[in-house]
């Protein structure tokens, strides 16, 4: 069997991490099933391409292997070619989202990538360690003996219990946060024109067992573990199945937890006695994905949710005690400055924790996409603006080039927007840090105002003791 090394990369200069990757801790855990030699490098916490140059002129390893977003994707390509570069005859190998919407295209125009895996590629990886022909693995993208790019297509695994929650036995679990993140299921059935999950990881919901969810709770919880995030797109989609998990944790026993639900949860998928239930078992905080504040860019955006059942959900989360997030995307096709207008009203409606304004991004495979591509609207190459898009500039003053424009809103106004729209983030993040320092009286304007500073934001997320801190303090545990 063949050795490999596992790289999680990242696409900028923030490091740190509240837990560890958890794409990568599946494909780790499904090769440690399968008896597979491996090692892991989460270059998130501070490594350097020629620690992993170094790594694998010491492991001797017959393939390095990594996730590629589509965000960056140039450095996760360039760290492939370095490892080529200096080890020939090292296979190098590339999955991820990217890399499953663009298929062949990756080996057509990165020479040296040897190997795509496309899909969800915990089976398929295995199978090609073990010595399989890449002609005979779905999803696996390769070259033939006269250098042309085949390739089958990929398929989607039905039982999501077949497949071993991680354990990260490889992982530098010591050097994390506090918090373990958790996935119920995969897939989204909606058909929202900026999203590419649907893409991904298929358009219908499949779903892991709540023993199986109670176990990998149970399991984490015997080694001190409080804080977990649940990462689905779809966490509360099935009523029945939020009851159930919250059954399985009382049944457990599993007490003093804190959860997180921070992907974002919709709206129109809970209610106040899911929420009741929620809260009775630990839930604390989770995001919403409003995206617009108004009914008329909702539409345009096909979220599939009204304004009204928006409002009723923040209105209902934030009354029962919920740190709730907001989640707006602006500069949609028609959206105009007005319509931005109205999303900031609902951000400031209601007493949330924090609402963040994302530039829309449109990627490959969408139907954003393939409207700016139509119009012809982008503001640059696409894949360039793409790859440049820096995740640190939401902790500076410079806010990034827009995308694409439309008639409504021209580059310059995108620009101007952008500022203001962080601005409002900030404001709301200071309300929402002194809400949640209430009970430290006068202080809690300071502590506002140090954890509302992008100073302070870009510490705590290049630094797991901050963050290890912070959620001691705000939720009076959480430490393992």
């Amino acid at each position: 069997m063949k050795r490999i090394l596992l790289l999680y990369n990242v696409y900028s200069d923030e490091l740190g991490s509240s837990r560890p990757p958890l794409g990568t801790g599946y494909l780790a855990e499904a090769l440690s099933d399968g008896g597979a030699d491996y090692d892991v490098i989460d270059m998130k916490l501070g490594y350097s391409e020629e620690d992993v140059l170094e790594r694998i002129k010491k492991g001797g390893y017959d393939c390095v292997g990594t996730t590629v977003y589509t965000v960056g994707h140039k450095k996760f390509f360039g760290l492939l070619g370095a490892v080529k570069d200096a080890y020939p005859g090292v296979t190098t190998m590339a999955g991820g989202p990217h890399v499953t919407i663009l298929g062949r295209k990756i080996l057509e125009e990165y020479p040296k990538v040897d190997l795509a895996f496309t899909g969800e590629s915990e089976f398929s990886l295995l199978r090609y360690l073990k010595g399989e022909d890449p002609s005979s693995i779905p999803g696996v993208v390769y070259r033939d003996a006269s250098g042309r790019v085949c390739g089958s297509p990929f398929e989607r695994p039905g039982d999501l219990d077949a497949i071993s929650w991680p354990r990260y036995e490889k992982f530098e679990l010591q050097k994390y946060a506090n918090e373990m993140g958790v996935i119920t299921s995969r897939g989204c059935p909606y058909s929202c024109i900026f999203c590419s999950v649907g893409l991904t990881l298929g358009k219908q919901i499949r779903t892991r067992s709540i023993e199986g969810i109670g176990s990998e709770l149970e399991y984490w919880y015997s080694t001190g573990m409080r804080i977990f995030n649940f990462l689905d797109d779809n966490f509360t989609f099935y009523r029945e199945r939020v009851f159930g998990l919250c059954d399985e944790i009382e049944k457990r026993g599993l007490k003093g937890l804190t959860l997180r639900a921070s992907n974002g949860i919709r709206a129109d998928k809970i209610e106040r006695e899911m929420l009741v239930r929620m809260k009775e078992v630990g839930f604390k905080s989770f995001g919403i994905g409003v995206e617009a504040g108004n009914d008329k860019v909702l539409k345009t955006l096909k979220k599939g949710e009204t304004m009204a059942e928006i409002e009723s959900a923040i209105k209902m989360s934030c009354e029962l005690g919920f740190e709730v997030s907001l989640f707006f995307v602006y500069g949609a096709p028609g959206e105009t400055a007005e319509d931005i207008e109205d999303s900031i009203r609902i951000a400031n409606k209601y007493p949330v924790f924090k609402a963040d304004f994302y530039n829309l991004m449109p990627f490959p495979g969408t139907a954003l996409w393939d409207w700016v591509e139509e119009k012809k609207a982008w503001t640059d190459d696409p894949l360039e603006l793409l790859n440049s898009m820096d995740k640190n500039l939401r902790f500076s003053k410079k806010t990034g080039k827009p995308f694409f424009t439309t008639p409504e809103l021209s580059l310059e106004e995108r620009e101007g927007l952008a500022k203001r729209l962080r601005n409002v983030t900030l404001d709301i993040q200071k309300k929402g840090i002194e809400r949640v320092f209430e009970r430290y009286g006068p202080l809690k304007y300071p502590l506002s105002y140090l954890g509302s500073t992008m100073a302070f934001q870009r510490l705590f997320f290049n630094n797991n003791a901050i963050r290890k801190l912070s959620d001691k303090v705000r939720f009076r545990g959480g430490e393992r």
